[in-house]
């Protein structure tokens, strides 16, 4: 009796826990400190309020840290629930979640070496710009691109756009502004000062929000947008998100801005 009563209580109990009722899905994301990576004990800001948000939906999180480019390619054909995050809506093979989070992307350039004042890309021509593998940026961007109007040379990693600034083989990086002065500041990347040679243009190349993509070609895309959403603004409203806001800024302080 008293072995039965102990298996009804531990029944019990992971129902309530809602181990025995949780689902769980598989994220692809990538590196992109401090909104996703897998150095941080929460995976970045972004990823922490997904498996929340999720949590809150009774659904686990497994997040796979893939390429930036293969974390497309890879939910695109769905073989992951969803990726961690893009700063683009909704697109004719991805659904969209509601906004996470909120960008200034800037470009990066040497003190020494300012830009032109500009309004548009165009202002801009002739100049040679870095970009990283994977990542969207802007449909005027790439369109001047491929139209030689701006010269635009695409590397694996961001790290490697901000040595080429720094070697004069180009004259501007456009990344995430909070991103962007946190690799500047890691001295494990580079050698301490070099943030000090580095301005941002104040003009972004765009305002741009964070979202979490789901591939249309899964047939449960629709709802767990809808599940994730519900979560999100549950976390809104309790003050939830926010608190995580502020760990944020105490991680990557200080920034945004220029040294």
């Amino acid at each position: 009796m008293r072995l039965a009563a102990l298996g009804i209580f531990l029944a019990g109990c992971l129902f309530s826990s809602g181990w025995v009722r949780a689902e769980t899905i598989t994220i692809a994301t990538g590196e992109f400190p401090p909104w996703t990576t897998e150095k941080e004990k929460h995976g970045g800001f972004v990823n922490r309020v997904v498996a929340e948000a999720f949590a809150r939906a009774g659904i686990r999180v497994n997040f796979v840290y893939l390429p930036w480019k293969r974390v497309e390619a890879e939910t695109r054909l769905g073989r992951y629930a969803a990726s961690s995050f893009w700063f683009t809506g909704p697109e004719a093979d991805f659904l969209a979640s509601d906004p996470i989070s909120s960008h200034r992307e800037l470009f990066f350039h040497l003190r020494e070496r300012p830009l032109p004042k500009w309004q548009t890309l165009a202002d801009l021509r002739g100049l040679n710009f870095g970009a990283t593998l994977g990542y969207t940026y802007t449909r005027e961007f790439w369109k001047m691109a491929r139209t030689g109007k701006i010269k635009v040379e695409v590397a694996s990693h961001d790290e490697l756009n901000f040595k080429k600034v720094l070697a004069g083989r180009i004259d501007a990086f456009p990344m995430e502004e909070v991103s962007g002065w946190m690799l500047l500041s890691n001295p494990e990347v580079f050698p301490p000062g070099t943030r000090k040679l580095f301005v941002t243009d104040q003009r972004p190349l765009r305002l741009t929000e964070g979202h979490l993509r789901f591939p249309r070609r899964l047939a449960g895309s629709a709802a767990l947008a809808a599940r994730f959403n519900a979560g999100l603004a549950g976390m809104r409203k309790d003050g939830t998100y926010d608190r995580y806001l502020q760990d944020l800024a105490k991680q990557a302080n200080p920034w945004p801005g220029s040294p």
